[in-house]
């Protein structure tokens, strides 16, 4: 996709898409965020209800489509064992080699995932092979996931560590395009302390159009990243 879809129109498609019920979002808002998100990686909105889900108000890849991107960008993966106890697979990138992750019932127990996550009791076998494919790929070349963490991975996490977090607390003008930048933000290593500096030094809580257009603009968030680290 090389053109943004007007505001307008994502959010036509987001109404319609939360009062469908068919992705599992919750609400309107929900499915605004993850189409703003979808436009700043120029991803057509719709089909980022494919690739994502809403966890927690997080977005986060479904591993499926993590896999799908390492094979696209030339990975290759060999199941060595795969069924309700344990998960082996190989993984190949030229960028990264060659590795084995490994995953079994006993090591989900030891992460403390095992008795935390029901899901993980009900379908053992994916559960196991989603947490293989999730981290030979983030070990092996993870520069196809965009900082992403997975679907399996953010179930397994205690709610309030994949909660958004607020971009400033001064900022209340448009929830959607504050939470979009704080994601693209996240991606970028900044703490909550930059994030609140970086929101104050650019007087986002006034300029709400400035706020809007690093949410889901490349050229204007790179140029004020860099003017920004520069500075510090």
């Amino acid at each position: 996709m090389n053109e943004l879809i007007p505001i307008a129109q994502v959010q036509v498609m987001a109404k319609t898409v939360a009062q469908s019920g068919l992705f599992g979002l919750k609400n309107q808002d929900q499915a605004m965020t993850l189409m703003l998100l979808a436009q700043s990686e120029q991803i057509h909105p719709m089909t980022a209800l494919q690739q994502y889900h809403i966890i927690n108000g997080r977005p986060v890849l479904k591993s499926t489509e993590m896999l799908s991107r390492f094979q696209k960008a030339g990975g290759k993966i060999k199941y060595i064992k795969s069924d309700d106890k344990e998960c082996e697979i190989e993984f190949t990138h030229e960028m990264g080699g060659t590795i084995i992750l490994r995953w079994d019932i006993e090591k989900a127990k030891t992460a403390g995932v095992y008795d935390s996550n029901p899901v993980w009791k009900k379908y053992p076998e994916n559960m196991l092979r989603s947490r293989c494919i999730t981290d030979g790929i983030k070990a092996i070349y993870p520069s196809c996931l965009g900082g992403f963490m997975s679907d399996v991975e953010a179930q397994d996490l205690p709610k309030e560590e994949v909660e958004i977090v607020e971009v400033t607390e001064t900022i209340e003008d448009d929830n959607n395009y504050k939470e979009l930048l704080t994601i693209r933000l996240r991606k970028l290593d900044f703490t909550n302390a930059m994030i609140k500096e970086f929101a104050i030094r650019y007087d986002l809580a006034n300029n709400v159009e400035l706020l809007k257009e690093l949410a889901t603009e490349n050229d204007k968030f790179m140029k004020l990243i860099e003017e920004f680290e520069n500075d510090n």
